[in-house]
This record gives C-alpha cells, structure tokens and sequence, in this order.
C-alpha cells in the first residue's frame, strides 16, 4: 500500500499548533458560554428548538441540548455530563474550570511549553487538590448539613423561604429512600405539576400516578365508581383479566344457538368467579398490568370495586412496595398474603392533569409531588429536586464538608502556589497556573453577583492570607462573609469531583496534535469542504436528536 491510498479516506487534516490552538479555543468557547450561569445569581439559557422552549442554569442539561460540532468542544462538554450522571450538582463548575485550565494553558504554550509538560503539572496539581480538601474538610452530622447542601446548590430560583422549603423536601425524600444503610433511589417518584404554589409541594407515602403520563387509565364503565376509598385493600394482577382458553384455540366454533348459550353462561361464570375471587379478599382497588375486558370491568364497578388496567410494569413494581401487595399473574393465583393495603387511594385532578394517589403509611415508596406556576419552572423544579436528591446520596458516600462561595477554591490555589514553589522543572509553573484557574470560580461568582471580580478576588486572598479561611462570596448579600454561618457549603466529594473531570477534560485536549475528518464526518462524498460553509453537524456529533441550534464550530 502506497502513501495514497493510506490516506484515502481522510478529506482534511489539522495538525501541529494549528490543531491545538483550535482545540483549547472551542473548549475556552463553551466555558465562556457557561460561565454566566455559575452560582446563586447565575443567569438562565434559553434554549429554544423544535417547537419547545427549556429555561434552566444547569450545565448538562445546556450541553445535552447543544449540536456541538468541535470534537475537543464535545470532549468539555462530555465533563458536564460525567459531573451531573456521577454526582447530581458541579456541571457548570466542571466546564467552567476545564475551559480556564485551557485557557491557562495556552499562554503556557505560547512560551513554549510542551503539552505533555503541562498536562504533567496539572495532574501534580490536581494530586496535591484532593490531599489539600480532605484538610480543609468540615465536620457533617444531623440533618442541618443536609439541608444547607441542596439550598448551596439550588442555583438563584427561589427566595430563601421557598429555598429552605425544597432543601428539606428534597432531604426528607432522600432519607425516606434510606434502609438499614442502603439507599433505595428507585423508591422515590417525583411528579411536577403546573398550577399552585411551590410550597404546596408535599412528600406522599406511597404511589402518584401521573394518568396522562402513564398508560395507566381508570376503567371506563357506565357505574359511577368512587373518587376516594379509605382503608383500601389491593390487589396487582401482572397479566390481563379476560376469559382464559386453551393456548391453541383462537375462537369458538358455535354451530347452535344452543352453543353460543352455553358460550355465554361460561363466560358470565368466569366473570362471577374473578368477582368472588376479589369479594373473597374484602378487595376494592384493583390494579392490571394489562387490560380488563369489558364485562368484567362493568360487573366489578357495580360490586364497588375500582380498577385501573394497562399499569406500567415499573409501576407495578412501586405499587407493591406502596401497598404491601404482591402481584400475581392469574387472579385465581390471589391469596391473604399477596392482597395489599392502602390508607387511601383517591383520584384528583390537577393542572389539567389526572392522578391516582395511593397512601400508605407504611409505605416504602415515596412520591415527591411538585407544584409551580407555569410548566417552565415545574420543569426545573423537577430536575433541580431530581438532582439534589442524587446529591446526597453522594454525600452520603463520603461525608465532609467545605466552604463554598468561592472560598475553597482561593484556599486551594493559595496552597498551590505555595507547593508549586517546591516542584522541580517547569511542570511548577502549570501547577501556578493551575491555582490561577480554580481562582475563575470566584470571580465568575463574583462577576455574576454585580462585584467587581478583580476587587472581590484580591480582598479574598487577603483575608484567607489572614486566616480567614472560611470566608466567601454572598451572592445574595452581595458582600464576603463566613459562608459556613451562611449555610453555603458543599460536599467534599463534589469539589474533588469537579477538579478531576476538569483535568481529565483539560489533559485530553492538551494531547491532541491532530484532528483527521474521515469521509464519513466530512459528509460522505469523500471532497474537502471550505471550513466557512455552514456544514451541519459535519465533524461533531450531536449530543440529543431534539438538539437546539447553538454550535460551538471549530
């Protein structure tokens, strides 16, 4: 094979600094973008395609919805998806700090640094990051940690009533979700419903049913049925509820009227036997994977039973942990122990919406139902609670605490700069520059808050300097306090997280020498295409198939 046909697949390559200059810049371009969203006073994005509009602050749900055509831009925003799957919180920190470690390490490069040098020194740093919080660390115990980690993270929504509202809604649904120890996630359900205010939000023992939602629906029978039962007993069938034949008959052959009689005294004797079945077991409220046929559903609405047919399979699943039920396959499989109890099951309507609400007690599953006043907000009332409760199962993980507010960032860079002074060869300098990357997360604060960033950072640096360790930016307050007395705190694993997956991101760009489009990238046919043409999603991937028209091109 010659050198032709080595390369006759590849339409366009950039290499040598050419390839790095572009690739620091998309990834510096994306941080750029985020970094007005960063904190309590961050601003929202408006994300607008395909006929929905989404107005959140949180940095993987932006990129998720982004068409990113920069492969290095796409590896920065795979950080902002690694940070929110692994932890719930420190998206838009992860890509703020990794596009600033790109940033830093241009100038680097600019001197005449070797990537590898500088990736080197980043590494040494991020080390010397994790050895430094557990240091800095704070003591965790009781619910109040709990509380003032998801107020820390709920970013500039609310007031601080209806901040403090949902830190405890969200703390109470996690600790309900707790066993022994274990933490049981899939037994909390979270439904947003639009209409009301956000402290009608409320945490229910047992199962919401969201109707629209679900493929569940209410049997539909000419008998009015009931919209609230107390003392309810329940039974899940896992299965259909209909006339069972034998496997290989399809049909009946009735070749008399005398045929088609004894047809329909079978089928009216079975319909009476499944009614006997529930009557037996003092059932009213029954659940069906599948659907119930028409009859049968008549006949139970007129001995008082409710039932609900075509029940996700999920739901089953919750159901049983809501009720105490255990789901059979054939009714005649229905004994004492697998009937269930609820204290009530009610419909009601809301937002337009219709819901089934099981009760119980002793419920092991929770529902988190959420309210608002327009779908916008339910939306990311709904994402923001989904995440804090993410949140601290990771705290739970590893408890500690740190300051937030910027402060632990202006601590960890003063305490690299005074390490970089004791690590040999030039990877020192890309561990000072590392310390000047952290210190972008207060000054985004700060900026974002209406400080001056440069005024803000330097009072920072005094006051640590002067022992004054715990002291951060107020975002609200619009002033530097002791964030610990504030509540502003974060889980150390959150910090430790977000340095490593900025790092990663910084490294693997840094690494890059050349980037080769293959024919299948450039848009099949093989031909160079003029890099001022508007090529779609040519050279990038598109993070979601409903993706907003914002590009972060190279």
């Amino acid at each position: 094979m010659n050198g032709t046909d080595a390369i006759a697949n590849v339409t366009r390559r950039t290499e040598g600094r050419t390839a790095g200059e572009l690739n620091v810049a998309a990834g510096t371009a994306l941080a750029e973008m985020l970094r007005t969203t960063l904190g309590p006073n961050g601003r929202d994005k408006m994300l607008v395609g395909d006929g929905t509009v989404v107005l959140t602050n949180d940095g993987a749900s932006i990129v998720d919805r982004m068409d990113i055509e920069s492969p290095a831009a796409k590896l920065v925003a795979d950080v902002a998806r690694a940070q929110s799957g692994e932890l719930g919180d420190g998206s838009t920190s992860a890509i703020v700090l990794a596009g600033a470690l790109l940033d830093e390490a241009e100038s680097l490069l600019d001197d005449g640094f070797h990537p590898t040098t500088v990736v080197e020194g980043y590494h040494e740093a991020a080390r010397r990051v994790h050895e430094t919080l557990d240091a800095v660390a704070l003591p965790s115990d009781g619910d109040d940690p709990l509380r003032n980690v998801v107020a820390t993270a709920i970013t500039g929504r609310w007031d601080d009533e209806r901040t403090a509202f949902l830190a405890d809604l969200a703390v109470r649904a996690y600790r309900a979700a707790r066993d022994d120890g274990d933490v049981h996630l899939e037994n909390v359900t979270i439904h947003g419903v639009a209409g009301g205010e956000t402290t009608d939000s409320e945490l229910l023992d047992g199962l919401v049913v969201d109707i629209d939602a679900s493929s569940t629906s209410l049997s539909e029978v000419p008998t009015p049925v009931p919209r609230r039962l107390r003392d309810a007993r329940v039974a899940v069938v896992d299965d259909q509820l209909t006339i069972q034949s034998p496997d290989a008959v399809s049909r009946y052959s009735l070749e008399s009227v005398d045929d088609l009689r004894r047809a329909q005294e079978h089928e009216s004797a079975e319909y009476r036997r499944y009614a006997e079945t529930l009557d037996a077991h003092d059932v009213n409220v029954l659940f069906c994977q599948k659907s119930v046929d028409d009859r049968l559903r008549a006949l139970l609405a007129r001995e008082g039973i409710i039932v609900f047919e075509r029940t996700r399979q999920d739901e089953v699943h919750k159901l049983e942990r809501a009720t105490g039920a255990r789901a059979v396959m054939r009714l005649d499989a229905l004994d004492e122990e697998a009937v269930g109890h609820a204290d009530e099951v009610e419909r009601v309507d809301l937002g337009g919406g219709s819901f089934v609400v099981v009760r119980d007690a002793s419920s092991t599953q929770v529902s988190v139902l959420l309210r608002a006043g327009t779908a916008h907000v339910v939306d990311e009332t709904e994402r923001i609670v989904t995440d804090a409760i993410a949140l601290l199962e990771t705290f739970d993980d590893r408890s500690g605490l740190v300051p937030g507010g910027g402060a632990t960032e202006v601590a960890l860079a003063s305490d690299l700069r005074d390490y970089g002074r004791g690590v040999a060869g030039r990877e020192a300098l890309a561990v000072e520059s590392f310390a000047d990357a952290l210190e972008t997360i207060p000054v985004a604060l700060a900026r974002n808050a209406g400080l001056d960033p440069i005024d803000t950072l330097l009072e920072l640096r005094r006051r640590h300097a002067e022992g004054e360790g715990r002291v951060g930016i107020d975002g609200d307050a619009g002033d530097l306090v002791d964030v610990v007395d504030r509540g502003v705190v974060e889980p150390t694993r959150l910090k430790e997280r977000v340095v490593a997956n900025a790092t990663d991101a910084a490294a693997l760009v840094l690494r890059i020498d050349g980037v080769i489009e293959t024919a299948g990238s450039a848009g099949g046919d093989g031909h160079d295409h003029d890099h001022d043409h508007d090529h779609g999603h040519a050279g990038g991937l598109q993070s979601d198939p409903g993706g907003y028209p914002w590009a972060i091109g190279h």
